[in-house]
């Protein structure tokens, strides 16, 4: 057990390294495989040994070897946080069984594409269609584990079918558009993924994070009232609460009825 969590630890660190070239990378038009790492600023091709999750962050102090321009905080906050999904994921999957296995499989998955959804989307307020088409495919496999496509089929159709309509309604009513295409396509990549059900709450939690963040962030004037807020954030930090938490969020609410 400790030794299995170490190594999924290792390869979250590994694959949240990846996960930055994906962020960095996608949204420029730049191939993911070449050229090899290297400096933003500078150019210089990184080494190996300055390119270990974590580590070597630390060990450089935050700064290129080469031009000593700083690194972004956002390289080993990635690889951090894929690596403690991951760990989590794997501890909420216990007693360990094949068919826990392969929904374990499943969130490994969803992780990958939507860290670097979030990321991309709060840097570039897009999300690109490499990331969010893939998304609504590959979900649909795992349906069949549950032994019926269609909580996912309806996932996807009331995740693209919701957020068009409030982009839609936001238009005609306040001549902007609230809610970008890429939003609805991850909309239908969650509801692919969750079902609808489990879906459904991912997006009331995303509405309520949402708007408790924007009035939190218009009242420190940290944003203007005619800024725009990237959704997928919320979609995505959303999404990670109903997998962990929302059976728990469920119970509670009934406790509060009842």
């Amino acid at each position: 057990m400790i030794l299995f969590s170490f190594l999924i630890l290792v390869v979250g660190l590994a694959l949240g390294s990846f996960l930055n070239v994906l962020i960095y990378r996608l949204p420029r038009g730049e191939s993911i495989v070449h050229p090899p790492s290297h400096c933003p600023v500078c150019g210089e091709p990184i080494k190996w040994y300055d390119n270990v999750p974590l580590v070597s962050f630390l060990v450089l102090k935050g700064r290129c070897r080469s031009c000593t321009s700083p690194i972004l905080w956002r390289y080993p906050l990635v690889e951090g946080l894929t690596a403690s999904l991951f760990l989590f994921s794997f501890i909420s999957h216990q007693p360990y069984s094949l068919s826990v296995s392969i929904f374990f499989l499943r969130d490994l998955i969803f992780i990958v594409f939507l860290i670097p959804i979030f990321f991309i989307d709060l840097e570039k307020e897009i999300i690109p269609n490499t990331l969010s088409y893939p998304l609504i495919i590959v979900g649909l496999p795992f349906a069949l584990f549950s032994r019926s496509l269609s909580p996912s089929l309806v996932g996807i159709g009331l995740g693209a079918g919701l957020f068009f309509v409030i982009r839609i309604v936001s238009f005609f009513f306040f001549k902007q558009e609230s809610m970008g295409f890429g939003d609805v396509k991850l909309a239908a990549g969650i509801g692919s993924f969750l079902g609808w059900s489990q879906a459904l709450l991912s997006f009331f939690l995303s509405f309520l994070l949402g708007a408790v963040i924007s009035v939190f962030l218009l009242a420190l004037h940290i944003k203007g009232r005619k800024d725009r807020i990237p959704f997928a954030p919320f979609l995505v930090s959303a999404s990670f609460i109903s997998i962990y938490f929302g059976q728990e969020l469920v119970r509670l609410y009934g406790s509060l009825l009842y």
